[in-house]
């Protein structure tokens, strides 16, 4: 585990690794109609593939977001305090929040207008070659450097560059920029960074009114979903709609839980304590793993009742097992437990579990069953070491590798003519549409595995 000498928690970098395999895999393995419909979004079932609300259910598609909310929550402690206890000043901290917040904002405009590519009607070769060099200077602006020096000069190399390119897909593309295409993803993850950034400064010392915002912002969410005339005097800020709207502060709630989670590792990292793992601990980990499992089942074949015995069953299981063996992984567990019951319990409330459109059986649940997963990760780093290399690697360099098989790899593969190729035999057979995606894959975390080793970061 991370030490106070400011070595990484391995676990947060390894769930956020998981997230961006999951991401990459789900976004490849094409629309064939004969694989089943868990290996899709819920709401956007096969074969039409056509996006509904009302159907209620998750698969694991839908856990991507809400992991990587999480994770992103649990890192404002460990990125934060560490400079704060470094000496560098509050008002500067809050500055940093807001530069992550403007980078992360340009940088979603950017991929919204850049996915344009594709459409354009210039050779194939051309358009690759144009997506590979837009990658290479997002690259150069958002690299992270040692020497401050340098890294400032190449990254306003690379902004300049970026002005020149935007000005070529215009002209020579025939690509429409505007501010209101962006990547609403990180678009959200944009506002949740400095919202949740700012929430976590002022509670770093007091937990307890943390859990009271948390706590708040999910009444505000009932209150939108149940009663929504009750917030009918909200301003909407449609003017400003292009990178700010009040629906993404839902997400604050998987944040805000996160930040908790990160500040229990980090406060355990520190202690130095050395945390026995026995048998117990081992079988409490593969319980949590599979108490988040059965959610895959039970909430998407709609066995709610059987769902939410099964686990609470193997929450108190786990509780039994550890409670006169407490320690991180267990009170993780016990975090996970908890909002995910909670999160079933509210399924019917809610009328069905659903990502599209967000609600708070879905928040919830997907908090707890991060937890959980973290719970059984934590558990093989403390018992075996396992650090989970690809994972975490890709964990460590997530703005890299959610940019490198629509802008460097995807366009190799497809100026080889490899990626017609794969497309072509995925809609024959469901087998080979899971090989294209696992291609794309593990093609991305081969890429990001190398920046990372040679220490080249992407900040945010």
């Amino acid at each position: 585990m991370a030490q106070a000498s400011g070595k990484r928690i391995i676990t947060i970098d390894i769930l956020r690794g998981i997230t961006i395999f999951a991401m990459i895999l789900c976004a490849n393995i094409g629309y064939n109609s004969d694989l089943p419909a868990w290996m899709f979004h819920a709401q956007t079932p096969p074969p039409t593939y056509a996006f509904n609300p009302d159907v209620p259910g998750i698969t694991w598609v839908d856990l991507v977001f809400p992991f990587f909310l999480f994770t992103m929550g649990a890192a404002f402690p460990l990125a934060m305090r560490k400079r704060l206890e470094n000496g560098t000043g509050r008002w500067a901290v809050t500055g940093s929040l807001f530069r992550r917040w403007l980078t992360l904002t340009i940088f979603a405009i950017v991929l919204g207008n850049a996915y344009k590519i594709g459409s354009s009607t210039r050779p194939e070769i051309v358009k690759g070659l144009f997506s590979i060099g837009l990658w290479a200077v997002m690259f150069m602006s958002l690299v992270r450097l040692k020497d401050e020096r340098k890294c400032r000069l190449i990254n306003n190399t690379g902004l300049f560059l970026l002005v020149v390119m935007a000005v070529l897909s215009v002209d020579y593309l025939g690509i429409t920029l505007s501010r209101w295409s962006s990547d609403i993803i990180i678009m959200i993850l944009a506002n949740i960074a400095i919202f949740g950034g700012l929430i976590w400064m002022f509670t770093k010392d007091n937990l307890r009114l943390r859990w009271l915002i948390l706590l708040f912002i999910i009444a505000l969410k009932a209150l939108s979903s149940y009663t929504p005339q009750a917030l009918a005097w909200v301003p909407s800020l449609a003017g400003i709609g292009w990178f700010f709207s009040w629906s993404f502060l839902q997400y604050l709630v998987i944040a805000i839980a996160g930040s908790i989670a990160g500040d229990m590792l980090l406060n355990h990292s520190r202690s130095g304590e050395k945390t026995e793992v026995d048998p117990y601990h081992i079988t409490a980990g593969i319980i949590a793993l599979a108490a988040a499992l059965v959610q895959l089942w039970g909430l998407f074949t709609r066995h709610i009742l059987a769902d939410f015995i099964i686990s609470a069953v193997l929450g108190a299981v786990f509780v039994v097992l550890t409670w006169k063996r407490r320690n991180i992984m267990t009170w993780l567990g016990y975090f996970g437990f908890a909002f995910m019951l909670v999160g079933i319990i509210f399924d019917p409330i809610d009328g069905g579990i659903t990502k599209d459109h967000c609600n708070l059986s879905y928040m919830l649940t997907t908090t707890g069953m991060t937890a959980l997963t973290g719970a059984f990760v934590l558990m093989l780093e403390l018992k075996w070491n396992i650090k989970g290399r690809g994972l975490s690697g890709c964990g460590q360099n997530p703005m890299l590798a959610y940019t490198v098989t629509n802008f460097l790899t995807g366009p190799v593969l497809a100026m080889l003519g490899i990626g017609a190729w794969l497309d072509t035999i995925s809609l024959g057979s469901p087998f080979w549409g899971v090989i294209r995606g696992l291609t794309y894959t593990l093609l991305m975390v081969a890429v990001t595995c190398f920046f990372t080793e040679k220490k080249l970061f992407w900040r945010s």
